[in-house]
């Protein structure tokens, strides 16, 4: 069975801690797959999709790059073709570790499964097993994820 994948605006909240530390607060696109937001479902609160507005206006061409792995058409950024989905809320960096799957063209489906949790030192991936397959409409999917790279182009629209 197809599944949507829509993209939604969602807020990681920012705390200032007594003593001066901080969690920023992040704004990014989640993915929501048949209207439930995968974030929520992996319970990553301190993860932000790669999808996030603070880490386009840094560095826009690695945003881009991050887009265009979803829509396979950049190289993976962990071993055996995973993917990343989420990644660290402070920094980005894929050594804090990272949600990722495996992305697959299967037909006219572009499918996401094998989801898991890792790092870019370490070979092994925590796998979440109650989590996916998906599959979507390849149309549907790319018209989704193209939205995004504009979305994250032109900075988030005003609610």
């Amino acid at each position: 069975m197809t599944a949507l994948l829509e993209l939604i605006p969602a807020v990681r909240t920012g705390i200032k801690y007594p003593g001066g530390s901080y969690k920023s607060e992040r704004h990014f696109l989640d993915f929501a797959i048949d209207g439930q937001s995968l974030w929520e479902k992996l319970k990553k609160p301190d993860m932000v999709s790669v999808l996030c507005f603070e880490y386009a206006a840094q560095a826009l061409d690695e945003s881009m790059k991050a887009a265009n792995r979803l829509l396979l058409a950049e190289r993976a950024d962990h071993p055996h073709d995973r993917r990343s989905l989420f990644i660290c809320s402070e920094c980005g960096d894929l050594g804090c570790g990272a949600i990722s799957c495996l992305i697959v063209r299967e037909g006219d489906a572009v499918v996401w499964k094998e989801f898991g949790f890792q790092t870019n030192y370490e070979d092994n991936v925590n796998l979440y097993a109650w989590i996916g397959p998906f599959s979507f409409e390849v149309a549907s999917y790319e018209r989704t994820l193209l939205r995004a790279i504009n979305s994250l182009t032109n900075g988030p629209t005003p609610e």
